[in-house]
């Protein structure tokens, strides 16, 4: 055996696998004096197993007798290994029947945590259980009050208005995220509409096409753009518009990656005394970006989060994550670049909603 194998460490290398082993005698006279032989089989490729049952079905009938049992026998060790690997592939599956077996991996599908997940079948199984009404209308009301239920209370409540004080509105958050056209559909909601009187300030002055498209949402809305370059800029600013109903401010985009950019945005939220601060996110980012980016900001008083590019993606298990483990409320969900119309209060129910859809 020690000989056979430095044989086959030799010719294969070592990622050799052993795939059979036989001890048998030959030679000899009259059955006398025989040596014993030790048989090994081994290989390297990750398809031999398919090769080799091909080579049974195609030429079983040629093989010699010993061919044909190591043939069976990778057979058989094959089906061996391909049921293991069907049985590793679902340990992690709960076992819930097959109706909640289709619920569980909707919510995955949508990338919901999977202990999330879990706990709201399991909860939605057993109530329906109990009901005398089976039915599949039944089963989605159920799941849908199951889904709403931990995130129903998690609602954004705007700041009281100050007495004789504008209220200020800082937005915050990644780059390219939709700070800005966000900023426009709020703005233009309340100077058109709601018949307030508005002023926009943007400190973003590293992209110039960010203080031209405000000023150019301004000039449409007849409403006053500032920019500043500075936190002491920004207070003087605010100090001049105190005869304003609202005031947005824009600020530059942010890495949540890059320490510095993110003190300096700090000493403009310094300066702005903001009654509330929306940090805005996009819809299309995976979990975990989101939990960094409120690591990075959680000396900042965020009051909600406002979810973009709704229109962009087809998975909200993320965002639902997010509200049900870190409990920030979500102000709006924005889904277009249409102004204003591609935004909307993001009612709890409508989160769930989206989940639901099919």
């Amino acid at each position: 055996m020690q000989e056979a194998m430095e044989r086959i460490k030799s010719e294969l290398g070592n990622e050799a696998v052993i795939l059979h082993t036989r001890y048998f005698k030959e030679g000899g006279f009259l059955g006398l004096f025989r040596k014993k032989y030790v048989e090994v089989t081994a290989a390297v490729d990750n398809n031999v197993y398919d090769d080799l049952a091909t080579v049974k079905e195609e030429t079983s009938a040629d093989l010699a007798p010993q061919n044909r049992e190591i043939v069976s026998d990778l057979a058989a060790m094959r089906k061996m290994m391909q049921e293991m690997s069907f049985l590793l592939g679902n340990l992690g599956e709960p076992k819930f029947p097959k109706i909640g077996q289709t619920l569980y991996h909707r919510l995955i599908k949508q990338e919901i945590d999977n202990n999330i997940a879990q706990k709201i079948v399991k909860l939605t199984i057993d109530e329906y259980s109990r009901t005398p009404l089976q039915t599949k209308e039944e089963l989605n009301k159920i799941f849908l009050a199951n889904l709403l239920k931990p995130i129903q209370k998690i609602r954004y409540e705007p700041a009281p208005a100050k007495q004789g004080k504008p209220r200020i509105l800082t937005f915050i958050g990644p780059t390219g995220v939709g700070k800005t056209t966000t900023i426009a559909k709020l703005a233009a909601i309340s100077a058109v509409m709601e018949k307030k009187k508005v002023a926009l300030i943007t400190v973003d002055t590293y992209r110039i096409a960010a203080v031209e498209q405000l000023k150019t949402i301004g000039d449409i809305m007849n409403v006053p753009v500032k920019v500043v370059f500075n936190p002491e800029n920004l207070q003087e600013c605010l100090q001049d518009m105190l005869d304003f109903d609202v005031i947005y401010i824009d600020t530059a985009g942010r890495s949540h990656k890059n320490e510095t950019q993110v003190n300096e945005l700090k000493e403009y939220l310094g300066s702005a005394h903001s009654d509330d601060i929306f940090l805005v996110l996009a819809s299309t980012s995976k979990y975990q970006d989101f939990l960094d980016i409120l690591e990075t900001y959680q000396d900042v008083n965020i009051t909600s989060l406002i979810f973009t590019k709704l229109d962009e993606t087809s998975n909200y298990g993320s965002i639902y994550n997010l509200v049900y483990k870190k409990k920030h409320p979500i102000s709006y969900f924005a889904n277009g670049q249409n102004i204003p119309d591609d935004i909307e209060i993001a009612e709890p129910i409508k989160l769930v909603q989206m989940l639901m859809k099919e």
